[in-house]
């Protein structure tokens, strides 16, 4: 019966995207009279040097924030932010350890304790949520740390509540997909389950990494709700007493009177063999942390829907509207302008915008365009407001991402970064199909991509979500199209050298406009919601 369920939901999946949806001629024209020129003006005020890199915080990015609104503005699109506004605020909270302060301690069964060394045994993530961050409980190691329903968990067999556990970076081999792959080695998601399993605190080892600062600059962000109870971001939320990152000879020495050998251990789990057990140690730690606090904005617009029913329901698109700012001297320029990175994905969301208006498109569902402050900073703004949206959580029934386009190139081909996971694939292809685009595989999965922008946040919020990316289609005969974008990438990504005088192909950037136009057109215009497909893991957590 189960079976037959999921072959019934599947076949309903595809049948509700078997017709195609209709495009009428106004929407159409407004598609093909998308603006190269707009498209170049916007990313060239966005990476002016004025801006000066766009970094959240600052009056340049307040520049930003101003210039996005006031083009919503002249667009027509609505405000979708707090009551009456096209903004959202949100607290940014910089938490930085304070390093003289961190001591660990290992305490054996016989009350023997050892002192541990700072930037030698650990470093302290910084702790966001607490000022003093400690805690102590016996050792449990737990493998990676992950806990994949229906396909393997570290926590069987052993109970952690109220300790501390020790867990290695990286997850067993098996795992089905890329972006699961990203999301389970993610130290986020191991922190979050470590918490949720009733530790008190984690430790995290890279056997690959090793210590090389004796006195680093520990550094963590994360938005705040008003109330500053909660912290929201990619990484460690605060949510443990304590999360350190431990090092190689830390993790041997636990091991050299467990009764286990280290090396069998390693392979044990790499291959789902569970190898968790209780460590004979006691461990504590504390370690005291500087906190400093700055309004900035998420930028909201709203395009309402035309169906009765339906436009109480919202497709998201979202581009993070900062950069890292003002940063080292490269050819004696320090102003990392963005142009790429993400002046474009900005400029693209603001062109989507002018065609959902000029067209006249009158979607069923309505369509939030969303510019999202702190990226940068660890998936911040977006973290935030797929925790705390402007509209009903419950409504919002998919996510568009645009981050970093890359149009450098003709675009022949797309890879759609989480697609796969739900019928929004459907979607994807309608639109590529369209444009005569071919759909690919993600070419280098190694890069961990899907959970470095802010399509993650979404789905880590059980919402449907992709991100287009390049695919590495070219029209020039024996062109190396993945080796371009890796020297390209080298010499602009997150450089001073990512500024207007850089590659642009804006044919490109029109056909990637009309593409995730058309995606989220087709997801508003479609009466089946988005759905996850059966039995997918990101879609056991959705609403």
């Amino acid at each position: 019966m189960k079976k037959y369920l999921s072959l019934l939901l599947i076949l309903i999946s595809f049948q509700a995207f078997s017709q195609k949806i209709p495009i009428p001629g106004s929407v159409k024209r407004a598609m093909s009279q998308t603006d190269t020129v707009t498209i170049r003006n916007h990313i060239a005020y966005l990476a002016d040097d004025k801006l000066k890199g766009r970094m959240p915080g600052t009056e340049g990015y307040q520049m930003a924030v101003d210039y996005v609104v006031d083009q919503f503005k002249k667009i027509g699109i609505q405000p979708g932010g707090d009551p009456g506004q096209y903004t959202q605020k949100l607290i940014l909270r910089k938490s930085v350890v304070n390093n003289a302060t961190a001591v660990a301690t290992l305490k054996d069964k016989n009350g023997n304790e050892h002192s541990l060394l700072f930037a030698t045994d650990f470093l302290p993530y910084p702790h966001p949520m607490s000022e003093k961050a400690s805690g102590e409980g016996s050792l449990v190691f737990v493998g990676y740390g992950v806990d994949i329903p229906g396909l393997y968990s570290d926590y069987d067999g052993v109970n952690v509540k109220g300790k501390v556990v020790v867990m290695v970076a990286g997850v067993p081999d098996g795992i089905p997909a890329s972006t699961l792959i990203s999301h389970f080695s993610s130290p986020g998601n191991k922190m979050n389950t470590a918490f949720a399993k009733g530790a008190t605190g984690a430790i995290l080892v890279n056997p690959a990494v090793p210590f090389t600062n004796p006195n680093p600059t520990l550094q963590s962000n994360v938005a705040l709700n008003p109330e500053k109870t909660t912290a929201y971001g990619r990484g460690f939320v605060g949510n443990l007493g304590f999360a350190l990152t431990g090092s190689k000879s830390f993790l041997t020495g636990l091991f050299l009177n467990s009764g286990k050998n280290l090396d069998q251990v390693l392979v044990d789990i790499k291959s789902r063999k569970n190898s968790s057990f209780e460590l004979p140690f006691t461990f504590s730690a504390g370690y005291t942390n500087t906190h400093s606090e700055f309004d900035s904005h998420n930028v909201v617009g709203l395009i309402p829907g035309s169906d009765p029913r339906l436009k109480s329901e919202y497709v998201v698109h979202s581009a993070h509207l900062d950069h890292v700012g003002i940063g080292r001297p490269e050819n004696g320029d320090s102003i990392y302008n963005g142009a790429h990175d993400n002046a474009s994905g900005v400029a693209s969301l603001l062109e989507i915008g002018r065609v959902y208006k000029n067209g006249n498109a009158k979607p069923k569902r309505s369509v939030l365009i969303v510019m999202v402050t702190a990226e940068e900073m660890g998936l911040v703004g977006s973290s935030y407001f797929a925790a705390n949206p402007t509209v009903p959580k419950s409504s919002i029934v998919a996510n568009v991402n645009t981050d970093m386009p890359t149009v450098i190139a003709p675009l022949l081909s797309i890879v759609p970064l989480g697609a796969e996971h739900s019928s929004i694939m459907g979607n994807v292809k309608f639109a590529a199909d369209y444009l005569g685009l071919e759909v690919e595989k993600d070419p280098e999965p190694e890069q961990n991509r899907f959970v470095r922008s802010d399509q993650y946040s979404f789905v880590v919020s059980g919402i449907p979500a992709l991100h287009i990316k390049y695919g590495n289609k070219s029209n020039v005969p024996g062109f190396d199209m993945d080796a371009f974008i890796k020297e390209w990438r080298a010499k602009y990504y997150h450089r001073a050298a990512d500024g207007m005088d850089g590659i642009f192909d804006f044919t490109a950037a029109k056909t990637y406009v009309q593409l995730n136009f058309l995606i989220s057109y087709s997801i508003a215009n479609t009466l089946e919601k988005p759905r996850w497909n059966p039995g997918d893991l990101f879609g056991m957590g959705s609403n």
